[in-house]
C-alpha cells in the first residue's frame, strides 16, 4: 500500500517531475539548468508533451533532493519565475529535507564520472525504504511513465482545510453536562460554587460567563494575577515631587486638573485619563522639568495615552489648539518622543478600570455605587497624596465607600475581598482614610468637581461631599466591624 504523504509540496513536486518532458533538443539546451536529471532519461512524446509546468521541475533543488543542489544555483530572473516573499526562490516556504540515498542505478559502470548525473528515486521507490522494503527498482526507461502514473493515482491528496478536532457543539454540551455536584444554597440569587478557603467564604462568579468568550471566563484569574504584579513596577517614584527643584504638589494639582478639562473636552474614555496621569509621573520621576514645561508634559502624555486607547484619537491640531497658542504641534509631537524614549516606550500599565470593572462583579454591577466608585478613584489619581498607591488598593477603597456611603450591608464580604485582589478592611484604612479626608476638605480641583456634579455621573462630587461631612459631624466609625464580614452575608 503507497505511503500516504504528509506534505502537500511533496506530491505537487512529484508529479511535476513525472509529467514532464522535453519537446525537442531545442528546449533541451536551453532549459538545460531548470529540468530534472531524472526527466532526460524519459523518451519525448509528442502527444503527451505539455511545457506549461516545465520549470517546477527543478524545484526538488530547493529540498534537497539532487546532488547537485549543493553546487549549483539555477538562475531564476533569466527563466522568469518570480521570488515569492518569506520563502525559498519558489517555493512558498523553503523546507529542508535530508538527502535521498543514492540506488544502484545512480552511476552506472563503466560510465564517464564526469558526465553521469544523479538520479532521483520515484515515489514508488521511497514508499518501499519507508516500509523496510530495502529493494531497488530496476525498470527500463519506457515502464517508468507508467510506474509514476500508476503510484500517484493511488495517492489521495491532502485536504486542503483542517478539519475540526470537534464541534463546538459537542463542547457545549459537555461543558454543561459535566460532574453534577450538589451546590450549597446562598442567600444571593443564584447558586454558585463555594471555594475552599480557610479564612473566608466566596462565590464562582465566573461560572455564570462559561458560555460567553468575552468574559474569559477561563484566563480571567490568569491575567489578573499579571495584572497585581506588573502594577508595582510600573507606580511612579512616591517622593518625586520633593525630589523635583522646581516643581511642588499645588502646582501639580493646578496641572492635573487642566488635564481633567482638556480629557473632557475631548470626550475620551476614563482610561486615557489614568493613563496620561501615570505617563506624567513616571516621567516627573525619572527627569526633571521645568516649570514653563509641564503644560506641554501633560499636552505630550494625554496626546500618548489617547493613541493607546482610544479608537478614534484627536488630531494634534486640536491639542496645539486647546493650549491657546503656547506650543506647535511640532513642539508636542517633539515632546511625544522625548517621553516614549524616557519611558522605553513601556505602557503596559495595568489601568485602575479593569480592576473597578472586576469588582463591580462581586457587587453585581450595580450602576449606582460604581458610579461613586469612579468619581473616588479619580479622587485617588489627581491628589498627589495617592501617588505610590497601587491602583487595585485604590479601586477596592472606592468601592468600600461608595457601598458604605449608600448604605449597603454587608459593606465589605468575601466575594468582595475575592474580587478585589485580597484586600481586607485592615489593608485598606489607610487609603479609605485619605479619600475621606479629601471629600471633607474643601474643593481644590474645580474643573474635576464639575465634572462630576453633573446628571451623567448622577452628581457623584455633591453626593459624596455632603456625605462625608454629615458622617464626620456624627462622628461615626468608617470601619465598623459589624457592617463587614469574611462571609458571603450575614447569617
Amino acid at each position: 500500500m503507497p505511503q500516504t504523504l504528509n506534505n502537500e509540496n511533496d506530491y505537487r513536486i512529484t508529479r511535476s517531475k513525472g509529467t514532464h518532458t522535453t519537446s525537442s533538443s531545442q528546449h533541451q539546451k536551453q532549459d538545460h539548468h531548470l529540468i530534472h536529471p531524472q526527466d532526460q532519461s524519459i523518451p519525448p512524446n509528442d502527444e503527451s508533451v505539455t511545457t506549461t509546468r516545465q520549470y517546477l521541475g527543478d524545484v526538488s533543488n530547493q529540498f534537497g533532493a539532487s546532488a547537485t543542489a549543493k553546487s549549483y544555483k539555477p538562475n531564476l530572473s533569466a527563466a522568469g519565475i518570480k521570488r515569492i516573499p518569506f520563502g525559498g526562490d519558489v517555493a512558498p516556504l523553503q523546507q529542508q529535507q535530508k538527502p535521498l540515498r543514492p540506488t544502484s542505478n545512480t552511476i552506472k559502470s563503466g560510465s564517464n564520472p564526469s558526465s553521469y548525473k544523479s538520479e532521483v528515486p520515484s515515489i514508488k521507490e521511497l514508499a518501499e525504504d519507508n516500509n523496510n522494503n530495502n529493494n531497488n527498482i530496476n525498470t527500463t526507461d519506457s515502464k517508468e511513465n507508467q510506474q509514476i502514473h500508476n503510484t500517484l493515482s493511488s495517492v489521495p491528496r491532502l485536504p486542503q482545510k483542517r478539519q475540526a478536532t470537534e464541534s463546538s457543539t459537542n463542547l457545549v454540551e459537555k461543558l454543561h453536562t459535566q460532574t453534577n455536584e450538589p451546590q450549597p444554597s446562598s442567600t444571593n440569587q443564584g447558586s454558585y460554587k463555594k471555594a475552599r478557603l480557610i479564612d473566608y467564604e466566596w462565590q464562582d462568579l465566573d461560572e455564570e460567563d462559561a458560555d460567553d468568550p468575552l468574559m474569559a471566563s477561563e484566563y480571567v484569574n490568569d491575567i489578573f494575577t499579571y495584572f497585581y504584579e506588573l502594577e508595582q513596577r510600573m507606580l511612579p517614584d512616591s517622593e518625586y515631587l520633593f525630589k523635583q527643584r522646581h516643581l511642588k504638589p499645588k502646582m501639580r494639582s493646578i496641572l492635573v486638573d487642566w488635564l481633567v478639562e482638556m480629557h473632557l473636552k475631548f470626550r475620551l474614555l476614563p482610561e486615557s485619563l489614568f493613563l496620561a496621569i501615570n505617563i506624567m509621573d513616571r516621567f516627573m520621576s525619572l527627569e526633571v522639568v521645568q516649570i514653563d514645561k509641564l503644560q506641554l508634559l501633560a499636552t505630550g502624555s494625554l496626546f500618548i495615552a489617547a493613541k493607546y486607547e482610544e479608537v478614534f484619537s484627536p488630531s494634534v491640531k486640536n491639542y496645539a489648539y486647546f493650549t491657546d497658542g503656547s506650543y506647535t504641534e511640532e513642539e508636542i509631537l517633539q515632546a511625544e518622543k522625548y517621553i516614549l524614549t524616557i519611558l522605553s516606550f513601556d505602557l503596559n500599565y495595568p489601568n485602575p478600570m479593569n480592576f473597578l470593572r472586576r469588582i463591580s462583579k462581586a457587587d453585581e454591577y450595580d450602576v449606582q455605587s460604581r458610579t461613586l466608585g469612579k468619581y473616588l478613584l479619580e479622587v485617588t489619581a489627581i491628589d498627589h497624596k495617592f501617588i505610590g498607591f497601587r491602583p487595585s488598593l485604590c479601586c477596592a477603597s472606592a468601592m468600600y465607600l461608595s457601598r458604605l456611603i449608600l448604605g449597603k450591608t454587608p459593606i465589605w464580604n468575601g466575594n468582595l475581598i475575592r474580587y478585589s485582589g485580597g484586600y481586607r478592611v485592615n489593608d485598606m484604612k489607610v487609603c479609605i482614610e485619605l479619600i475621606f479626608q479629601y471629600l471633607i476638605s474643601p474643593v481644590e480641583h474645580d474643573e474635576f468637581f464639575k465634572k462630576y456634579a453633573t446628571r451623567k455621573f448622577m452628581k457623584a462630587s455633591i453626593l459624596c461631599r455632603s456625605w462625608a461631612k454629615k458622617f464626620n459631624s456624627e462622628g461615626k466609625d468608617l470601619f465598623d466591624e459589624s457592617l463587614s464580614t469574611h462571609r458571603i452575608d450575614f447569617e
